[in-house]
Order: C-alpha cells, then sequence, then structure tokens
C-alpha cells in the first residue's frame, strides 16, 4: 500500500466494530465510505467524522442487494476515489435456536447477510482494489467461524463461510498483490453482544459467563479489534494473506486446553 491518504471501504459501520473501524481509518487520514442498512445511525457516525475533521461519505444499502451495492461503490469511486482498503463487516445473529428448531427464514437472513454479503461487497471492491494498487481486503469472520458450539447454527455455518470466501479470494487476487485475510473476533463488547447475553438468559451487568472463557478474563473492545484491522492494511503486512486471526483474549486456547 503507497504512503498517504487511501479510499477505506467499511461495512456495517453504524455501530459497534464497524464505527470503531470507520472512526480509526478517518483519524489516520484515509477516506472512509462507511456502509449499513441503518441511515439514521450511519449518517450520525459520517457526521462524527466530518465534525473531528476527517473525511466520511455515506453508503447507506443492505448488503444483500447486489444493485445497491453496485450503485454505492460506483458512488464512492467517483467521490473518494477507489477503494484501497475493504473491511468486510456487517454481519447479524438473530437467535440460538438448535438446528432443529430452526426456521428456514431465519437461516436465510443470517448467511444472506454474513456470507452472501461478504460475497457482493468484496465482487465489487474487486475492480477497484486491483486499480489502487497493494490493496488490502479484510473479511471479518468469528471465533465461530472456526469453532463452533450448540445452538446460532446458521451464524456458525455463516461465518466458517466467510473464511472458505477470504480464502478463495486471497488466492485469486494475490497476482494482482492484493493482500486478504479474515479476523476472528471473540466476545467483544458491542450490541451485537446483547443477543448472545439475552438468548443465554445472563444478567447483562454480570458478564462472568463469558470473560470467564477467555485467557485475558475480559471482554475484548472494538478498538483492539480495529488495531488489528489497521496492521493488516499496513505495508508492514504485505507478506500476510490467506491468514486466519483469531482476536478472542486467548479463547480458543483455553476452549482447546480446558
Amino acid at each position: 500500500m503507497s504512503g498517504g491518504a487511501r479510499t477505506v471501504w467499511v461495512t456495517g459501520a453504524a455501530s459497534g466494530m464497524g464505527a470503531a473501524h470507520a472512526r480509526r481509518f478517518a483519524e489516520l487520514g484515509d477516506r472512509v465510505g462507511c456502509w449499513d442498512v441503518q441511515a439514521d445511525a450511519l449518517e450520525a457516525v459520517v457526521e462524527e467524522i466530518r465534525a473531528g475533521g476527517g473525511e466520511a461519505e455515506a453508503a447507506i444499502t443492505d448488503v444483500t442487494d447486489p444493485e445497491g451495492v453496485d450503485a454505492c461503490a460506483v458512488r464512492l469511486r467517483e467521490t473518494l476515489g477507489p477503494a484501497a482498503v475493504v473491511i468486510v463487516n456487517a454481519g447479524i445473529i438473530l437467535t440460538g435456536e438448535r438446528v432443529e428448531e430452526l426456521e428456514l427464514d431465519a437461516w436465510r437472513r443470517v448467511v444472506d447477510v454474513n456470507l452472501t454479503g461478504a460475497f457482493l461487497t468484496s465482487k465489487a471492491a474487486i475492480p477497484q482494489l486491483r486499480s489502487a494498487g497493494d490493496g488490502a481486503l479484510v473479511l471479518v469472520s468469528s471465533v465461530c467461524g472456526i469453532t463452533a458450539s450448540a445452538g446460532f447454527g446458521a451464524y456458525n455455518a455463516s461465518k466458517h463461510g466467510v473464511i472458505g470466501l477470504m480464502r478463495t479470494l486471497a488466492n485469486e487476487l494475490s497476482p494482482d498483490a492484493v493482500t486478504v485475510n479474515a479476523v476472528c473476533p471473540g466476545w467483544v463488547r458491542t450490541p451485537m453482544l446483547g443477543a448472545s447475553i439475552a438468548d443465554a438468559d445472563a444478567d447483562p451487568a454480570d458478564l462472568r459467563g463469558f470473560t470467564d472463557m477467555t485467557l485475558i478474563g475480559r471482554l475484548t473492545e472494538p478498538e483492539e479489534v480495529t488495531d488489528a484491522l489497521v496492521f493488516l492494511a499496513s505495508p508492514g503486512a504485505r507478506s500476510i494473506t490467506g491468514a486466519v486471526l483469531p482476536i478472542d483474549g486467548g479463547l480458543m486456547e483455553k476452549r482447546a486446553w480446558p
């Protein structure tokens, strides 16, 4: 990646990790295309970035809508320049029924957003990443993409699929000097965590059931995931592609060695 300001896309930028990613890249001087279907919340993030002196544009669309994704990709290229860094972060979790109880509509919605949305965003970004030169594409999977437990079958399957998509793209884009990697956050302090807390009938004030799964004994903060993305999008990561990076406070290690 060359020096100077770049155009960076962040999907799912209206809240949680996505908002943290968008803010950080803007603080670093990059032009940020902020993607989300939640118009009001997304506009608030964009205005916050602009108020701080950053450059950002809102791309309001559902990432499962091919025409909407393509239209936003074209508009952002016109307003910000070709995307040099793309963070595919948009995702949903819904509820945690076991597979035998999981409704088909719920399965389709989660897979559509998490996996098909990642496919459509990546597909739209590829020509721009190639033209920008030395690009970076980072897909946000989850520890649920490298392990699984009972419940959340659609989420687990979709996040495993994201890693398969990443590995395919890493092979396809390496001749174009585009790196492609995946990060796998564990328990992150975001609104999405609330769904898991509610599904587990846990007390939101007592997160020991979640923090006890980790070696560090606490939740991961959204900005700590951002730190990894900034590195993977930096010149120092030019030799890293096709990698799967857990950002889980040691959750996977503790799971492996109870």
